[in-house]
């Protein structure tokens, strides 16, 4: 697992808002529009920054590379929906302006020049370079978009106790391995009892035999991810090993 302090990962985060709102700022005009949508755009773009990083990991919510796809669509559609909502309110209002001077007429279709060459900059970006920029700094920190998040398996239950967490990455991907214990030191049929009501119940895997299992994770893109569990000691401090590995 990345040792990387999230406040570090955080450090992505002005990459990651500065063309949006560049886009945002020069799609719409009016101030109600510009805090409405810049709000919007705030918290979906978080969501999926955080996701990206792995900060937020779970059964329900969308995988890394996910967050990664979803990262132009939705700007695109937010500041869409900005540039739709502002020209609406401005032709509202255009009946009782006085139209102005050659030079303050210029302004809107200047303007209006420089958001087409922003949506193609943004489109370029979303499509080409969001990844090239990120992936890059995954990699730095050794967060494979690829591998199996932690969320998968953690955080253990009251019942169960985290003994140790290991990774090993290969060229492609990596894989975890996690020791599991109980804070009651419960035999071998009890823990794996424990370990799977823990892993089928709470996290979505579907038990095969030999305490083997899979799941699908993620909206649309779906990786399955497959792990084994095994005895690694048995006795009154019994200890289970999952390993837990897949990818596209």
């Amino acid at each position: 697992m990345t040792g990387t302090p999230w406040p570090l990962t955080l450090l992505g985060l002005p990459l990651w808002f500065g063309p949006p709102f560049l886009l945002l700022l020069t799609a719409s005009r009016a101030r109600v529009v510009r805090v409405a949508s810049g709000a919007t755009l705030a918290v979906t773009l978080t969501f999926l920054y955080a996701v990206c990083a792995q900060l937020l990991q779970g059964p329900w919510l969308p995988i890394a590379s996910e967050g990664l796809v979803l990262w132009g669509p939705t700007t695109l559609v937010v500041c869409g929906a900005a540039f739709l909502a502002d020209k609406w309110m401005s032709g509202s209002q255009a009946s009782g302006v006085s139209p102005g001077s050659g030079a303050t007429a210029s302004k809107p279709v200047a303007r209006r020049g420089a958001a087409r060459w922003l949506v193609a900059a943004i489109v370029g970006w979303s499509a080409c370079c969001g990844g090239c920029v990120l992936s890059p700094a995954a990699e730095f920190v050794d967060l494979r978009f690829d591998s199996p998040a932690p969320g998968l398996v953690l955080p253990m239950p009251a019942g169960l106790s985290l003994v140790s967490a290991d990774r090993d990455c290969g060229s492609e991907s990596c894989s975890e391995a996690y020791r599991v214990g109980s804070p009651d030191q419960a035999g071998v049929p009890e823990l794996t009892d424990r370990l799977w009501a823990h892993l089928a119940g709470t996290k979505g895997w579907q038990r095969l035999r030999d305490d083997s299992g899979c799941r699908r994770s993620g909206w649309f893109i779906q990786n399955e991810f497959c792990l084994y569990v095994r005895v690694e000691r048995a006795g009154p401090d019994a200890v289970l090993e999952v390993h837990v590995t897949g990818g596209l």
